[in-house]
């Protein structure tokens, strides 16, 4: 291990000797030389290496590839299908039947029957009853009672007692202690050791690396295709076929039978009555029933009630009570205050003089004289007193009373009541009416009826119709595309650092601690206090309290009234009423009316109608649609790396 050691100090002193200067002196592990005339003791000795391991950082340039999408569009031709619609227009007949209607008129002989009233009137004997009203008065008592108030005075002794407070003053003897401290002065040695620092330089090489980018620039080929769009036009043939209308004139014969109506007027004789009315006068009586009110009284028995005052006298007890005066001592609170206890006198013998150093201030528990107060104590009592309560008792009286009701009476009266009556009087007359008889002749008629007929003539027709049509021809192209490259050139450097190694010498001191003890001595005292107490003396007096009474008297009424009531009196009367009575009378007549038959004869006809049909027809059509593609390139990034590298740096230690 020791041949290992001198090894590596060789090594270094080889290294490091240009760098230090000849004439340096040090008592200490370098790779100075020593002075030849004296010896010191560590060139006798090895020197002691140590190696400590220490990070430096590495900056390293990383070179990495990542990838780019790179979106290329070009159009692809597509060929679609788009129907369009081709109208064609047709002519149809069409036959159909019409019902035309024919009208007849008939005429026909009624027979009915009506009926003439006759009115016929009667005298009619009826018997009624009216009421006569008779009126009476008579004299009714009716009584009543009243009530009034009658006060009475009266005074009554109640005895009361109150309290008299009375003070008396006694002492009181109140022992209690003070605490005040004793101090006392000590000295203690105490040993304790210090390092004292010292300080060693020496000088350390440290190589280190340095990296610069270096950067150069390349050109690379690259080929790249194009589309070009190219539109070429080319004819197609499209045949079609349209249609136009020829018309052709026709005549056809249309047999028909046609009615023709012949009228005859004739006379009809028609009888037919009148009738005019005939007004007559009458008076008949109505039997009207009325009702009146009358008054009947009945005697009743009443109960009504009266309240009767009824005083009690109970005894009620009461709380009440008086105030003590009551005198107390509070004791002061204990305080802490500073005292300074007494100083010591030293002589100086340098000076011939004495010197007054004043005694340390301490802290002692005093008490405070304390405080006598007077508080006012409630004493409560109880006292039973008379209280007098004067309360209602409702009793029952009993009163009869004259009650009125009321009845209403119905009558009937005879009310004479006019009216007036109306009969129709008939009368006949005959008039001549002349009417038309109506007779149908069919005859036979022939029209000549003209009409068109239309045919459409296919004609077939060609037309070219110019299209285009859409292509892309593929176009290559070579381009040349820069790129930068970089590499880190590597630059090896040593500096040398000044270094200082540090370290402590123990020493053994010894230092005079002076400290203070304190005990606490208590010494007891005896205080007197003069205090008060106060009492209450009862005293008994009687005083008069005056008080009033009350009570209902009641006084009973007559008073008389005088009513009156309505009687009726029924009496049968006899009237003669007049009742008309009517009876139909039925008479035969006849009467001719007209009335029409119908009946529908058909005819076939035919009507043309223009249609229209719709079919579809199929094209062919090209387009360029766009594709996109997406391809990824490839690209270079490069970017700086530290990472931390261990490396060894030698450290002498101090010789012992």
């Amino acid at each position: 291990m020791s041949e290992r050691r001198f090894s590596f100090l060789g090594v270094m002193a080889i290294l490091l000797g240009p760098l230090v200067p000849l004439d340096s002196q040090a008592a200490h592990c370098g790779f100075c030389r020593y002075p030849r005339p004296c010896i010191a003791p560590e060139q006798c000795c090895p020197p002691i290496l140590t190696t400590k391991v220490v990070y430096k950082p590495v900056v390293e340039m990383c070179t990495e590839v990542c990838y780019r999408p790179v979106y290329q569009t070009c159009y692809q031709p597509e060929t679609y299908t788009t129907c369009r619609p081709v109208y064609e227009s047709h002519v149809e007949a069409i036959p159909y039947t019409v019902n035309r209607t024919i009208v007849e008129q008939h005429q026909a002989i009624q027979k009915y029957i009506v009926h003439k009233p006759v009115y016929e009137t009667h005298l009619q004997e009826q018997r009624y009853t009216i009421h006569r009203p008779v009126v009476k008065q008579y004299t009714v008592a009716i009584p009543y009672c009243t009530y009034h108030p009658v006060y009475e005075h009266h005074i009554r002794q109640v005895t009361q007692t109150r309290l008299k407070p009375m003070v008396e003053s006694y002492t009181v003897a109140i022992p209690y202690s003070t605490y005040h401290p004793v101090y006392e002065q000590h000295v203690r040695e105490a040993t304790y050791t210090v390092h004292r620092p010292m300080i060693q330089e020496y000088q350390v090489a440290i190589p280190y690396c340095t990296t610069r980018p270096v950067y150069e620039t390349h050109y690379r080929q690259e080929q790249y295709c194009t589309y070009r769009q190219v539109t070429e036009p080319y004819q197609v043939p499209y045949t079609y076929c349209t249609y136009h209308p020829v018309y052709e004139h026709h005549v056809r014969e249309y047999r028909t039978t046609v009615p023709r109506t012949v009228v005859q007027d004739y006379q009809v004789p028609v009888s037919y009555c009148t009738y005019h009315p005939v007004y007559e006068q009458h008076t008949r009586y109505v039997a009207c029933t009325k009702y009146r009110t009358v008054t009947e009284y009945t005697t009743e028995q009443r109960v009504h009630y009266v309240c009767e005052p009824v005083t009690v006298e109970k005894t009620v007890p009461v709380c009440t009570g008086h105030y003590e005066t009551i005198i107390e001592h509070i004791p002061g609170q204990v305080v802490t205050r500073c005292v300074r206890l007494p100083g010591t006198c030293s002589f100086d013998p340098c000076t011939c003089t004495t010197n007054y150093c004043p005694g340390p201030i301490v802290q002692q528990q005093v008490q405070c004289p304390g405080k006598t107060i007077c508080r006012k104590v409630w004493v409560p009592r109880t006292e039973y007193r008379k209280v007098c309560e004067t309360h209602y008792v409702r009793k029952p009286v009993c009163t009869t009373v004259q009650v009125p009701r009321c009845k209403t009476i119905p009558y009937t009266e005879m009310i004479p009541q006019s009216y007036t009556t109306c009969r129709m009087v008939a009368q006949q007359h005959t008039k001549y009416v002349t009417k038309r008889h109506c007779s149908t002749i069919y005859e036979e008629k022939v029209y000549q009826i003209p009409y068109t007929t239309c045919r459409m003539v296919a004609q077939q027709h060609t037309a070219y119709i110019t299209k285009y049509r859409c292509y892309t021809v593929p176009e290559y192209h070579t381009r040349t595309v820069p790129y930068t490259t970089c590499r880190m050139l590597t630059e090896n450097h040593v500096r040398y650092e000044t270094r200082r190694h540090c370290y402590t010498v123990p020493e053994t001191r010894t230092v005079q601690i002076p400290y203070t003890t304190c005990r606490i001595v208590k010494q007891d005292h005896v205080r007197y206090e003069t205090r008060q107490r106060c009492y209450t003396v009862p005293e008994t007096y009687v005083v008069s309290v005056p008080y009033t009474t009350c009570w209902i008297v009641r006084q009973d009424h007559v008073r008389y009234e005088t009513r009156r009531y309505s009687e009726s009196i029924p009496e049968e009367c006899v009237r003669q009423v007049p009742v008309t009575t009517c009876r139909m009378i039925p008479e035969e007549r006849y009467r001719t009316y007209t009335y029409c038959t119908t009946r529908c004869v058909p005819e076939q006809k035919v009507r043309y109608e223009c249609r229209t049909t719709c079919r579809l027809e199929t094209v062919q059509h090209c387009r360029m649609v766009p594709v996109t593609s997406c391809r990824m390139e490839p690209y270079t990034v490069t970017r700086c790396v530290t990472r931390y590298v261990p490396v060894c740096i030698p450290s002498c230690d101090p010789c012992p």
